[in-house]
């Protein structure tokens, strides 16, 4: 599980927080950016694991390479124009964790996959999975959001390429503030029924859809989507942490 955790964070990292508009463009239509962006894949996944890294070289290679091979395989997908953007999105993140997985199953016999080390310290798997499912309802949950716009949303909303302004930040924060307030409210209050996390992520996108009430039409069916997209991104984001937990505690 440590391994899995510290691989699909390089994932994240290299895929959403390092990976702007402008080299997603670049990685579409031009080898030199894709290059770039799976370049910073393996530079991420390899700074992550630097401590384990002589040991585990190769592992960073193939995850490396499987990322190339994905990449390749879904951009011409979607230059294909046979797949929607989402559908696209939805396989080619299916793939990628599909990689991860299997690679760690074949380093199981041959490495301690357990005993890893995060940036050269030992970490909690249950925080790497926080930090993982972070970075996940913010970041990919905006990229989510925008190819769930592109096919169901009102046509005004519908975009190339999702820019990053006031509305994405503001996406971002409200679905980050839910995860963590929800992942620690348990803890800090000393309340522990099941319900209470569900609770909380509904409670914090109640502002949104209050506003969407109150605009027009267009506008209002384009808020209510970004509101149930992003609900539901929070809560696969909730549940995966909650996951690896109940696996680690085990």
């Amino acid at each position: 599980m440590a391994l899995l955790l510290n691989l699909y964070l390089g994932h994240l990292l290299g895929d959403f927080v390092l990976q702007p508009g402008r080299l997603v463009a670049a990685k579409r239509n031009s080898l030199v950016g894709l290059l770039i962006h799976v370049g910073i894949i393996g530079g991420v996944t390899a700074v992550i694991l630097y401590a384990d890294l002589a040991s585990l070289w190769n592992l960073v290679l193939l995850a490396t390479a499987a990322h190339l091979a994905i990449e390749v395989i879904t951009i011409r997908a979607r230059n294909s124009g046979t797949l929607s953007g989402l559908s696209i999105f939805v396989i080619d993140q299916g793939l990628h964790i599909l990689s991860l997985v299997a690679l760690v199953w074949i380093a199981s016999p041959v490495a301690n996959v357990e005993q890893i080390r995060t940036v050269g310290m030992v970490v909690d798997p249950s925080v790497i999975a926080l930090v993982c499912a972070l970075i996940g309802v913010t970041f990919m949950g905006s990229i989510i959001i925008f190819e769930v716009a592109n096919e169901f949303g009102p046509e005004s909303h519908r975009r190339v390429l999702l820019p990053y302004d006031r509305e994405r930040i503001v996406g971002m924060c409200e679905r980050g503030a839910a995860l963590t307030t929800a992942v620690l409210a348990p803890a800090v209050s000393g309340i522990s029924h099941p319900l209470l996390p569900p609770l909380i992520l509904l409670l914090f996108f109640v502002p949104r859809v209050v506003h969407a009430l109150r605009c027009p039409l267009e506008e209002r069916a384009y808020q209510m989507l970004v509101a149930v997209a992003g609900l539901m991104t929070t809560a696969i984001g909730l549940a995966f942490v909650a996951g690896v937990a109940l696996l680690t505690a085990s």
